[in-house]
Order: structure tokens, then sequence, then C-alpha cells
């Protein structure tokens, strides 16, 4: 399973590690992994970290990781490096093989670019994973961020099993915070999930997050 987003610093990571709890409900060994992330200062505190301490089932691999806090095909460039798609791929099947449950989270939003001259739609396409849930910030302009996404999605094959509304800080919220999941119902006919801003701990327990466990266990 895929886990993106619309953008980045939005609370992808925070709802991966509620879910990869909640899913250990269901499987016996779950893993999460970020192969590509940028900004890591100290790999101790990387996202890959946190995905790893709340997996129930770790399995030994690389990645591409860069202290640079910009986009991956950007922080890869300047590092003299390059991202390769074959070499990601071969990362998640490596882990997917020896796990019950892989889900893999993905740097940035879902049309960053990876590469120089691919985007992280264009990784998912090629993974063709079980699912993959787009996350996005309870507040204004969501409307237009994810309806722009998932319809730039469809365009390449990219099936978006259901969107999640992550609730931003209580100083970020707007007058649309908590009304964006009735609106965009209207417009899709994936499952939307309103999240609660709760510790990860508090968020596994929570009711639709229980319930995007459980559907991904059927």
């Amino acid at each position: 399973m895929v886990v993106t987003g619309t953008g980045t610093g939005i609370g992808k990571t925070h709802f991966c590690v509620a879910l990869l709890r909640a899913l250990a409900t269901h499987f016996d060994r779950v893993t999460g992994t970020k192969p590509v992330e940028t900004g890591v200062a100290d790999p101790r505190l990387s996202d890959a970290a946190r995905l790893a301490t709340a997996s129930s089932f770790h399995v030994q691999h690389s990645g591409y990781f860069y202290a640079d806090p910009v986009s991956p095909h950007l922080a890869a460039r300047r590092s003299g490096d390059v991202i390769d798609l074959g070499r990601l791929s071969e990362i998640v099947s490596k882990v997917r093989m020896q796990t019950s449950f892989a889900l893999v989270e993905l740097a940035g939003g879902l049309f960053s670019p990876l590469t120089d001259t691919a985007l992280n739609a264009d990784w998912v396409a090629l993974l063709e994973p079980d699912a993959t849930l787009l996350v996005a910030p309870d507040r204004l302009g969501v409307l237009h961020e994810v309806l722009s996404t998932t319809r730039a999605a469809q365009s390449m094959s990219v099936a978006i099993a259901a969107t999640v509304l992550s609730e931003p800080p209580q100083a970020t919220q707007d007058a649309s915070t908590g009304l964006n999941s009735l609106e965009l119902h209207g417009f899709l006919s994936m499952p939307v999930y309103a999240l609660p801003r709760l510790t990860a701990d508090a968020l596994a327990r929570d009711p639709s997050v229980m319930s995007i466990a459980a559907s991904l266990a059927r």
C-alpha cells in the first residue's frame, strides 16, 4: 500500500504511524518504509525511523536519504546522485516479500518530482500497489488540492482508494476545518475520512483509522 499526499508537511508520517499500529491488529508482520526522504538532519529522527519504530516487523533495506530539505530530485542532483526507480521498486519488492503488509510513504506530494524525469505518480504506477491513500490538510484550499490531485491521478492510471483529511494545528485552522470532508463527498466516489488531531497512539484507536485498517485487511 502507498500513502501519498497533496504536498509536504501535512501529517502523512503521523497518519502512517497511527495506521501501522492499527494494522498490527490485523496482520502479524506489518512494515512501514519511506525509501526516499529529504531534510534528514539526524537519521534517528527521520520519518523512516518513525515508521520503523511503529512497525511490528523489521526488514533491512536501503534507500535515498538526503540532508538537503528540498525536492528529492533536486537533493539527489546537488549530491551528485541519481534516484533509480528500478532500485526503489526492488527495495519495496523485498519488503513486500518478507511481510504480510507493507506500507510505503512517498516523499512530498503525489506529483512532486522524484527524479529529473519522473514524478512520484510515475513510480506509483510502476509499483501497482493494492491501495493508494491520499492525505491532505483539513484547511482552506484543500478542496482544490484533493480534486485536482485525484483527477490528475486518474489520467495516469493511479487509483486513489480513499482520501484522509488531517486536522491541522489549532493556530492554522480556519472556517473550513471540519467541513471539507462533507464537501468532498459531493465530488468524490471514494471514502473521505476526517481525522482529529491526536497523538499517534490515540489516533490508532480512532474509529476512522480503525475503519481504514479493517478495509485494507479485507
